[in-house]
Parts: structure tokens; sequence; C-alpha cells
């Protein structure tokens, strides 16, 4: 008999107590009611508009530039990056593709940084470099060594 003592001597306390925590476990489990899980397509959009923002706050390689960011035709997300300099471009248009592809892994995002948290498991990103519309070469980023927040 002694709980219902305290119950009665401590009744605003406990009354008080029980609202503080079952109105805002109430509200969660509504919003996990009605929350739904994206789809490939929405998390992709996720992913380039975190890789625009990424791309924006990091610019390339010194002079390069990035004129777009969208999702491909293969659901991976491309970086259009511009080699406005001829002299670079001849450069990196008469190497070989390992030197080539050197020379695109200055376009691409660190391996550790924030961006690839937002892409999937298998997505990657791709660098189409370019000069001029002429593409010098396509190819993706090394893989991350981050895992991903949507994987």
């Amino acid at each position: 008999m002694w709980l219902a003592d305290i119950f009665r001597a401590r009744r605003w306390f406990v009354i008080s107590l029980l609202v503080t925590l079952l109105v805002p476990g109430g509200v969660l489990a509504a919003l996990s009611f009605f929350a739904k899980d994206m789809s490939e397509q929405e998390s992709l959009e996720v992913a380039a508009v975190a890789v625009n923002n990424f791309i924006d706050e990091n610019p390339p390689h010194q002079g390069w530039y990035a004129t777009n960011v969208y999702i491909g035709d293969k659901k991976n997300i491309v970086i259009d990056i511009h080699v406005p300099r001829f002299e670079h471009a001849e450069i990196i248009r008469k190497r070989s593709e390992r030197i080539k592809y050197s020379y695109l892994k200055l376009a691409c995002p660190p391996g550790d940084a924030w961006v690839y948290e937002w892409l999937g498991g298998e997505d990657r990103i791709w660098i189409n470099l370019h000069h001029h519309g002429t593409t010098l070469l396509f190819a993706p980023c090394p893989i991350s060594k981050n895992k991903g927040f949507l994987s």
C-alpha cells in the first residue's frame, strides 16, 4: 500500500511526468507510422543535390569548373567538368588511359569527403571531363572509403 500513498502524495508530479514522456513518444510514433522509405530515384536526386553543394563549396582542380551535375542514363551521378585551356586539354587527350584517369581523379571529391555519405551502396560519382563539348574522358571516381547513409 505504500505505492498508493506515494502516488496520492505526489499525484501531480507523476501525472506531469507521464504526460512529458507520453506526448513526445506519441508524436514520434505517429511520425514513424507515416514515414516512408525513399525510392532509388529519390535517393539519387538527394545525392545529386549533395554532390552539387559539395562542388559549389569545393571547386575542382585550378581553372577547371563544373558545368552540370545530373543523374545519368545508368542511374549514376554525373559531373560535367570543363577544362577551359586548350593546352591542358591537349595534354590530357594525348596521354594513355591510365594517365588520363589520374587527371580525372583531380576532379573527383576526396575519398573521405562527406558527399559520399549521401550515396547508396553501389552508387558512384562519374566525371565527364570535357573541353568545349569534346569529351576527354568519362569514367567513375575511385570507390569511397565511406559506406553512406542511404546504403
